[in-house]
């Protein structure tokens, strides 16, 4: 089997596993009750945004929704689609791992692009409402964020098999400069810049993936990864719903990070509500997605607040606090379900109900105290500057 066959063979079955878990929750009730009636509010929508702007965007500066954009070039990932099963294969014949890697390096960009094509299609009615925004321009500006998120794709498949302080402080670094650049160029929304720096971006990607294709040592690396990228529609699906029924998926064996090898007890008294509260404590400061995700949400809410006007900065606050509220039981909710004992506890016992809440205060009382910082100087700043 060659290893285009043998790439081929693993999306097909990423593609039919996808497919089961979806069907598994789209009966007929929610088709007919909830999906059907969401596309028609969605076209009618976007069929009256090419005529009218909403009353709640009224004002925005264009620079505002290619915010949005620069958020979305961080979702994105390369994917190999190789399996733990194929490592003894693929070390006999490195030549497949190759060419394996850049049949998903290709399929990772395609996706991609069609990603931001269905975004310039959803952006497109905005350059009838700002006489300042060409159509040139603004196919610009998605052809740069398009370069971005291939750029930041290959960019986090270098370095996904850093430690986490180091990834964490070059992550912080990167994003302040990219942005600091998209600020700058989309700003003055030149032409022939834009173009220009987009296909420096695309070269580097490609420089970048060819680099990848001789770390043959990355094996687990990809594994990992990809396990990650296969179990988030999952993820998001059992934490919506923890009652339904998905296939599980063997998760790779991850190394503790060296300040919880020797961890000890948070909680002196150990009533049941604080054993609870420190397995979730536990259990989210040590999957480094949970802290990524946590400091996104903030940079991004407190990012938006300063470039919103006044009269939008508290209503992004509000939403954010009901979100941010929901996000951390859902996260509790999903970490709960996982332990077979406290599944069966779960909303029928109270020290489930106080656990969570203790939760609550320790998680969800911090970031919003931040964001509600930022956004009294952000309205200080507006009013008196």
């Amino acid at each position: 089997m060659s290893g285009l066959q043998l790439w081929y063979k693993r999306v097909k079955q990423d593609w039919q596993y996808q497919s089961k878990n979806i069907l598994s929750i789209l009966d007929w009730t929610i088709i007919l009750y909830l999906l059907i009636p969401f596309l028609a509010f969605v076209g009618i929508a976007y069929h009256s945004w090419w005529f009218t702007v909403p009353n709640w965007l009224i004002g925005l500066p264009p620079s505002l929704y290619f915010l949005g954009c620069y958020f979305i070039c961080w979702q994105g990932r390369l994917r190999t689609f190789m399996e733990e099963a194929d490592q003894l294969y693929l070390l006999q014949y490195p030549k497949k791992t190759v060419s394996m890697r850049y049949m998903g390096a290709l399929y990772s960009s395609v996706v991609i692009l069609i990603k931001w094509v269905a975004m310039f299609l959803l952006l497109f009615p905005i350059t009838n409402h700002f006489s300042e925004l060409e159509i040139g321009q603004f196919t610009a500006a998605i052809i740069y964020f398009f370069s971005l998120n291939l750029l930041l794709s290959t960019y986090e498949q270098k370095v996904y098999h850093y430690r986490f302080l180091k990834k964490f402080f070059l992550h912080v670094f990167v994003f302040i400069s990219f942005a600091f650049l998209s600020y700058l160029l989309i700003n003055q929304l030149i032409f022939i810049v834009l173009i220009m720096v987009s296909i420096i971006f695309i070269g580097l990607a490609i420089w970048q993936i060819k680099l990848y294709q001789s770390q043959f040592k990355s094996f687990y690396t990809d594994v990992e990864k990809g396990q990650r990228n296969k179990v988030k529609l999952i993820s998001f699906m059992f934490a919506i719903n923890p009652e339904i029924n998905l296939s599980k998926v063997k998760k790779p064996k991850k190394h503790s990070l060296v300040l919880w090898r020797n961890s000890t007890r948070i909680f002196i008294n150990r009533a049941p509500e604080n054993g609870v509260t420190e397995l979730f404590i536990k259990a989210f400061l040590r999957e480094k997605a949970n802290v990524f995700n946590y400091i996104q949400i903030l940079s991004v809410t407190i990012t938006l607040i300063f470039v919103t006007p006044i009269w939008l900065k508290w209503c992004v606050f509000i939403a954010f606090w009901f979100f941010f509220k929901e996000w951390v039981i859902l996260l509790f909710k999903e970490i709960i379900k996982q332990n077979p004992y406290l599944a069966i506890d779960y909303s029928q016992k109270e020290y489930i109900f106080q656990a969570q809440k203790m939760c609550e205060k320790r998680f969800v009382y911090p970031g919003v105290s931040l964001v509600f910082l930022f956004a009294s100087l952000s309205t200080v700043i507006a009013i008196f500057i």
